[in-house]
C-alpha cells in the first residue's frame, strides 16, 4: 500500500529523469509535503517519442468509469504488480500506458497494538524515487475535459520495508526507466520482470508526527523526524 507520499524536488532534481539531463520547464511544480489521493502530481510518460512531465490526478480512472466519482469508489491509487497484467481496471494501461510517478519519498504506517506510527521512507542517495506508475484518459464524450490519471504499482516488501509494511511502491533503477517507459513494449513478460521490490539498502527511513495522518496539514514541518536527527536511524533497525 502507499496512500500517502511527499514530493520535495527542484526543477533541476528533475532533470535525472529526462534522457537529456535537462531540467524540465513547468511552472506549476510546487512543494506537496503531505500528497493524498485525488491529488496532482508530475508524472514522466513518452510523447513524442521523448520523454515529458505532465500534471496528472491521483487514483486511476479508467476509460469504463461512468464517472470520476464512481471510479473513486474503487480506490485505484495503487495497482498491485502481482495482478496488474491480468486485472481490468489495469491491464490496458500496464501494456500501453506506463508512467514515472517521481517522489521524493513516501509516508507508511508501522502498527504497534493498537497504534500507528508515521515513518517517510526515501533513497539514501538520490533525491527522487523513480515510481513505477499506469495511466489512463478518461473521457466518456467530447462535452467533457479528459481527465489523466495514474495508480501506483506495488510489490511485496522488501526486508527493509517489511519492518514496517508488507507492501511497497516499485521503485525503478535508473537504468530501467527506457523499459519501462517504451511504448512499443506491449507484452506483460517484457515488462513484468521489473515490477519488484528495490533492494533494501537503497532506503532510509524516520519517524515522523502523527499530524501528517491528516491530508490537511500541508506545512513542512510534517516531514520533520519526530525526534532530533542524533536518532535518526539510517537502517531503521528496531
Amino acid at each position: 500500500m502507499c496512500g500517502r507520499a511527499y514530493e520535495t524536488y527542484t526543477e533541476a532534481e528533475l532533470a535525472a529523469l529526462d534522457e537529456h539531463g535537462e531540467p524540465p520547464d513547468i511552472d506549476w511544480l510546487i512543494p506537496n509535503y503531505n500528497m493524498a489521493p485525488t491529488e496532482t502530481s508530475p508524472v514522466v510518460l513518452v510523447r513524442d517519442d521523448r520523454r515529458a512531465f505532465a500534471p496528472f490526478r491521483w487514483g486511476l480512472i479508467p476509460g469504463w468509469a461512468h464517472s470520476v466519482e464512481a471510479a473513486a469508489k474503487y480506490s485505484l491509487i495503487n495497482a498491485r504488480g502481482e495482478e496488474i497484467s491480468e486485472k481490468r481496471s489495469y491491464a490496458e494501461s500496464f501494456q500501453h500506458q506506463r508512467c514515472i510517478v517521481p517522489l521524493s519519498g513516501f509516508y507508511e504506517w508501522k502498527r504497534e497494538d493498537t497504534t500507528k506510527r508515521p515513518y517517510a521512507i526515501h533513497l539514501r542517495d538520490q533525491p527522487i524515487m523513480a515510481v513505477a506508475g499506469v495511466w489512463a484518459r478518461w473521457q466518456p464524450t467530447v462535452r467533457v475535459q479528459p481527465v489523466y490519471s495514474f495508480s501506483i504499482v506495488t510489490t511485496a516488501a522488501n526486508d527493509f520495508m517489511a519492518k514496517i509494511h508488507d507492501r511497497m511502491p516499485v521503485i525503478l533503477d535508473y537504468r530501467d526507466l527506457d523499459h519501462w517507459l517504451d511504448p512499443d513494449v506491449h507484452e506483460s513478460e517484457r515488462v513484468q520482470p521489473l515490477v519488484r521490490p528495490c533492494p533494501s539498502d537503497w532506503l532510509a527511513a524516520y519517524e515522523v508526527s502523527p499530524s501528517v495522518n491528516s491530508v490537511r496539514n500541508k506545512a513542512p514541518d510534517v516531514l520533520q523526524p519526530l525526534t532530533s536527527r542524533d536518532d535518526y536511524w539510517p537502517t531503521l533497525d528496531f
